[in-house]
């Protein structure tokens, strides 16, 4: 379960971010570990000084979130928690109910969850196992870190896809190329 719910979407996640880093050339593709750790300190440090709207908002809740493999279990059980909430929302939406004790009961109901949804994520490593022993938490750790390594390895080693438009333009090329070995 470990790997279905935390390793593989840090791989995917993994092999997102640092695909955006190494096609952007932001990262050399034969950097090592500490290479990497130290690039990502740089860019985090670059990211709290620029606070520029523009850009990949996963990549800037990343390195909002420290970057690196507990940024990225962050943002990933951020995201698994915010994606609930809002279809538990939206299945049980009831507006008189969320306006019965009033506007400003709303808004402050609204930042309490929030706030409590970024400590929850922060604390990731005790979400993840469902409240099982500390032994489990060691298992759900090292399954999150080979994930995120993977997710390296495979950024590292196939071509990068910078930019959505760059995956659908390469698609098509396969597509074309397969129907002219068809003829």
């Amino acid at each position: 379960m470990a790997a279905i719910k935390l390793g593989m979407p840090m791989a995917a996640l993994s092999w997102l971010m640092f695909n955006w880093l190494y096609g952007a050339g932001q990262l050399p593709r034969d950097a090592g570990h500490k290479a990497i750790r130290d690039r990502l300190a740089e860019l985090k440090k670059h990211h709290k000084t620029n606070k520029s709207r523009s850009g990949n908002y996963l990549y800037k809740q990343w390195l909002f979130f420290g970057g690196g493999f507990y940024g990225l279990a962050v943002l990933w059980t951020l995201l698994v928690l915010e994606t609930g909430e809002l279809i538990s929302f939206i299945a049980n939406f009831d507006l008189p109910g969320l306006f019965a004790n009033g506007i400003v009961a709303l808004i402050v109901n609204f930042i309490v969850s929030q706030v409590g949804n970024i400590v929850q994520a922060f604390m990731w490593f005790g979400y993840w196992p469902d409240g099982r022993g500390g032994e489990q938490i060691v298992v759900w750790v090292l399954v999150a870190y080979a994930g995120y390594l993977f997710g390296i390895h495979l950024a590292r080693e196939t071509e990068s896809l910078h930019s959505l438009s760059e995956l659908v333009r390469r698609v098509s090329r396969r597509r074309q190329l397969r129907g002219k070995d068809e003829d």
